[in-house]
């Protein structure tokens, strides 16, 4: 559910000749904790955590108040799912910033996975309400599914909407609200839902198995068909490709 973006390139040293004054020595502190901090991120995004985590700690021994630095670390931390020291850091990261809507967002993710749902209500809720957040439907869809595992189905769905209210053409909330649907035995939106989502992921292969199974509970034999042949196009020889030709076997 949480990114992190680089609003640089390379930052150069400054200052390495004797006689630099106090700001300049400030400076080129702040300069080499940014450099580890730019090494980190860039070892985030090629799935390498571990390298990314030790740029991350090398810099927060320069600047531990640093904030971006210390949501970094909860990332990395997040990802080679250390969640009590993710948790550590995207707090402290969130004291140093205030009312960050990405951090909570990015802490919303983590109590996902450590299924503290209550917790990550509360923390996509704060993301998705405030003003500044350019993505609230990520935070709404992440309250969704919360309230998802938790059982509480209609507030799932009621989520699930808010996030298409900022964001129609989101896929996962579409995706999300369809199994809301399911839960609230609501065959026949969830078929719309689906139609919506794979025309904004065409090549999604589950959402056609599981459209076909819908049509199957609707006793639609001849859509369920269809569906089951587009999975067994896109991808024969998945499990659901194995699973939909099954299917084909014994429709009439």
């Amino acid at each position: 559910m949480g990114r992190t973006f680089v609003g640089g390139v390379l930052l150069l040293l400054v200052c390495l000749t004797a006689g630099c004054g106090g700001a300049k020595k400030a400076q080129k502190k702040v300069n080499d904790a940014e450099v580890h901090y730019i090494l980190g991120v860039s070892y985030l995004q090629e799935g390498n955590p571990t390298l990314a985590l030790k740029e991350f700690l090398q810099g927060e021994r320069i600047e531990p108040g640093d904030a971006k630095l210390q949501a970094a670390l909860g990332q990395a931390y997040h990802r080679k799912k250390a969640y009590a020291e993710a948790e550590t850091h995207f707090q402290r990261a969130l004291q140093l910033a205030g009312d960050d809507p990405q951090m909570q967002n990015n802490l919303g993710a983590l109590y996902l996975d450590m299924e503290r749902w209550d917790d990550a209500i509360v923390e996509f809720r704060r993301a998705a309400g405030n003003l500044l957040f350019l993505s609230p439907e990520v935070a709404y869809t992440g309250a969704g599914f919360a309230h998802f595992n938790k059982g509480e189905f209609q507030e799932a769905a009621t989520a699930y909407r808010e996030a298409l209210d900022h964001r129609p053409t989101y896929p996962q909330a579409h995706f999300r609200l369809v199994e809301a649907y399911f839960a609230l035995d609501r065959a026949e939106e969830a078929v719309g839902e689906f139609l919506q989502a794979l025309y904004l992921a065409p090549n999604y292969t589950l959402a056609h198995y599981k459209l076909g199974i819908t049509y199957l509970k609707l006793n639609r034999p001849k859509q369920a068909r269809a569906s089951f042949r587009e999975v067994i196009r896109l991808a024969p020889a998945s499990e659901a490709g194995r699973s939909a030709a099954d299917y084909l076997k014994i429709i009439q």
